[in-house]
C-alpha cells in the first residue's frame, strides 16, 4: 500500500514524552523522521494507510499544527501521476504537470476522496474539508512558493452528461480563488514546508459550490479537484455558464478557462472521485 497521508488517532500520555512527540513516517520502505513539537492535549500518532484519512473533527483539531515537515513525497508523486493517467485525468482534463503536493479531501468521516474511488451522490452535496501538503523542498522540478502567494481551487466534471456524450463537458461545479496557505517560511519569504486546511472564508468563491448531480443511467462521472497557484497579475472571473465552462464547445473546460483567464497560473495538485446516479429514469 502506497503511503499517501495520515490517519490520526488520540495518543495516550503514557506513549508520549512529557510535552512533545516525534513522528516517524514510512514511505515505501523509506523512513523519514519528522520532529515536530505537539502538546499532549493535541498529540496524535501517525498511520500511513492511503485509504484512511483524518476525520473532520480531527482536521479541525490539527488545523493550527504542522504535522508534516519536509516530507519527501517523490515516490508518492509518481504514484499520483500514474493514477491521473490511468483514469485519463491526463490528458482529458489537464496536460502533464509537476505534482507539488498532496490534496486530501473529505466530505465526511466515511466519505474521503481517494484518487478514483466512488462516493454516493448524497454524500457530496456540501463543500468538503480540504487539506494540502506541500512537497519537501529540494526535490526536482520544485515550484517556488512564497508565503504571499494565493491559490485557487476548482471542481470540474469531464463526463457531462455522460462519459460517452460530452456535449455539456466539462461542467464547472466550483471555483474559489485567493486562498492562502499556512506556511513556515525561510528568511527570504519562501515557503519551507506546510500542511494546512484550506480556509474558504478567506478566499473568494466566484462560482458557488454545486454538488454532483449525474443524470440517471449515464454511468459514473469523474469529479476532479484541481489546486493551482495564481498569477498575481490576473483577476480571475467565473465562466459565464457551468456547462462547457461557458464556451459552448463540447469537451472544453478548466484547461481552456485557465489558458484564457489564468495568465501564468501553475497547477500544483489534483484529487478526484467517481459518482453515479443508479436510479432508473
Amino acid at each position: 500500500m502506497i503511503s499517501y497521508f495520515t490517519k490520526v488517532s488520540r495518543a495516550t500520555e503514557r506513549d508520549l514524552p512529557k510535552q512533545f512527540i516525534n513522528y516517524s513516517t514510512h514511505i515505501k520502505g523509506t523512513t523519514t523522521n519528522i520532529s515536530t513539537p505537539i502538546k499532549i492535549s493535541q498529540a496524535y500518532k501517525y498511520s500511513t494507510s492511503f485509504l484512511h484519512r483524518p476525520s473532520t473533527k480531527n482536521f479541525r483539531n490539527i488545523q493550527n499544527h504542522q504535522l508534516i515537515s519536509k516530507m519527501p513525497l517523490m515516490t508518492i508523486s509518481q504514484s499520483l501521476d500514474e493514477s491521473y493517467t490511468k483514469h485519463k485525468i491526463i490528458p482529458e482534463v489537464v496536460d502533464t504537470f509537476d505534482t507539488q503536493g498532496l490534496l486530501t479531501i473529505e466530505y465526511g468521516e466515511n466519505a474521503h476522496v481517494a484518487l478514483g474511488n466512488t462516493l454516493k451522490v448524497n454524500e457530496t452535496q456540501e463543500r468538503p474539508v480540504i487539506q494540502f501538503t506541500l512537497n519537501s523542498p529540494g526535490q526536482e522540478k520544485e515550484l517556488e512558493i512564497s508565503t504571499s502567494d494565493k491559490f485557487a481551487l476548482v471542481l470540474t466534471d469531464p463526463d457531462a452528461p455522460s462519459n460517452k456524450d460530452h456535449k455539456w463537458s466539462e461542467y464547472a461545479h466550483w471555483i474559489i480563488t485567493d486562498l492562502s496557505l499556512n506556511t513556515q517560511s525561510e528568511e527570504d519569504g519562501s515557503a519551507e514546508s506546510l500542511s494546512t486546511i484550506l480556509d474558504y472564508s478567506k478566499g473568494k468563491e466566484i462560482l458557488k459550490y454545486e454538488g454532483p448531480a449525474p443524470p440517471p443511467g449515464t454511468g459514473k462521472h469523474r469529479y476532479v479537484f484541481l489546486l493551482f497557484k495564481q498569477d498575481p497579475s490576473v483577476n480571475y472571473e467565473a465562466p459565464p455558464d457551468r456547462p462547457t465552462w461557458g464556451t459552448n464547445v463540447p469537451g472544453s473546460g478548466y484547461r481552456d478557462w485557465i489558458k484564457k483567464h489564468g495568465g501564468d497560473s501553475k497547477l500544483i495538485g489534483i484529487n478526484f472521485f467517481y459518482a453515479e446516479d443508479t436510479s432508473q429514469d
